[in-house]
């Protein structure tokens, strides 16, 4: 399977043809996503204080509607940049497609977060690992709808399975490119936000085609 810079450059001529596409989504996802933020975290302290006073701290962001969306654009995105590496005809329509599967994937996001935030607070690097295994949710929830919330992340971490040092790889590899988006005042992450987004998508297509192959002898 391809690996790191490997995926990065055949990412990068799958968008050759879809660069306005991409960039137009991935920006209208990065707004939304920072206008939807603000929003849940300015109505969240005063709602928590209204129901429970006292329990939230001032120095505490806590978005607590953030729920309410989260989910539905994490799945649409993900349909987004699936079908661009995939060359399925993307359509920027596909960004909000998550909320057709609003109660599935608003449940996904809750149980994603609660087994992350109780592996952290048993230890931080159990935790980053889950993070790591749990990666490929969105993905898998593409291609396997049927799929529980649980069940899809057991999947995940199945398809990472011998895979998460080379997602860590991947990953460094991303953050050099937005690293080297300073020297063009910021203005590559126009360019590299999608680029980023379409190889990790393009990274799910890899340990899922690995992990099939895996599995052809023991079907056999």
């Amino acid at each position: 399977m391809r690996r790191g810079i490997e995926i990065l450059s055949y990412t990068h001529r799958l968008l050759k043809n879809q660069w306005g596409l991409a960039i137009g989504t991935s920006v209208a996802y990065g707004l939304v996503a920072v206008v939807l933020n603000l929003v849940g975290s300015s109505l969240s302290g005063p709602t928590i204080e209204a129901l429970i006073p006292g329990l939230m701290p001032d120095y505490l962001d806590l978005n607590l509607f953030g729920v309410l969306w989260t989910g539905a654009f994490s799945f649409g995105y993900a349909r987004f940049v699936l079908k661009l590496v995939r060359q399925a005809e993307p359509e920027f329509e596909d960004l909000f497609s998550g909320f057709q599967h609003w109660a599935k994937v608003t449940w996904a996001s809750i149980v994603y977060f609660v087994r992350v935030l109780l592996w952290l607070l048993l230890l931080v690097i159990p935790g980053l690992i889950k993070i790591v295994a749990y990666s490929q949710l969105w993905y898998v929830l593409q291609d396997e709808p049927q799929r529980s919330a649980r069940e899809a992340l057991k999947r995940s971490e199945e398809l990472m399975n011998g895979h998460k040092w080379e997602y860590v790889a991947l990953l460094l590899w991303c953050t050099m490119l937005v690293l080297a988006s300073i020297f063009t005042l910021f203005i590559g992450l126009f360019w590299f936000m999608p680029w980023i987004a379409a190889a990790q998508a393009q990274f799910y297509q890899e340990v899922k085609a690995d992990w099939e192959q895996r599995q052809a002898p023991i079907q056999e």
